[in-house]
């Protein structure tokens, strides 16, 4: 899906099916497959092209979508998923280093200080979700300290 999204980045028209399989080798299925995927994620959206004479026809083209305020969510959704992902490993490392005993204590310092910053990480990015992100420059930049 990187390589498409790639593709997509780097053309300034929207994109058909076939001329995305073309480029990235891809059968179509493949290509259609991982198209349907982004645009549900709201990373891609489909442009809708007449074509034909007295445009009976149309043809479907796919272009990246660059409204930041659309790709957010999903960014930050997957930011949170791989933060919340870490936290669930950090939880079963504790859980295995408390049958270890005393030898396991100093890493389990270490445990504890990675688990508050990966916390704090999950509270930012519920908080990011909560504003735009010019409200969020605003708020930064209002709020910025003094150098």
């Amino acid at each position: 899906m990187g390589f498409l999204r790639g593709i997509l980045f780097l053309e300034s028209e929207p994109m058909s099916l076939d001329m995305l399989a073309e480029k990235t080798g891809y059968s179509k299925t493949t290509v259609r497959s991982n198209l349907n995927y982004l645009e549900n994620l709201g990373m891609v959206v489909r442009v809708v092209i007449p074509v034909g004479k007295q445009h009976r026809y149309k043809q479907h083209r796919y272009a990246l979508e660059t409204n930041a305020e659309a790709v957010r969510p999903v960014v930050l959704s997957a930011a949170r998923d791989e933060i919340r992902s870490i936290l669930q490993a950090l939880n079963q490392v504790e859980k295995n280093l408390q049958a270890r005993g005393a030898a396991a204590e100093e890493l389990g310092e270490a445990l504890k200080k990675t688990r508050q910053f990966y916390e704090e990480m999950d509270k930012v990015m519920e908080l990011m979700n909560l504003f735009t992100l010019k409200e969020l420059i605003e708020i930064l930049e209002k709020n910025k300290r003094s150098e």
